[in-house]
């Protein structure tokens, strides 16, 4: 088994188109309130 460092060549490229910040939780939470909000459905906060 490699080290947890050792990326794959597809790894490395989708870490770089997708890089990760310290916000991604919260900002794909966000994302995906608006996505069913424009559904027609609510949700309670």
């Amino acid at each position: 088994m490699g080290k947890p460092e050792d990326k794959t060549e597809e790894e490395k490229k989708q870490q770089e188109r997708f890089p990760l910040n310290e916000t991604w939780p919260q900002d794909a939470q966000d994302e995906l309130e608006d996505f069913i909000e424009q559904q027609g459905i609510y949700i309670r906060q």
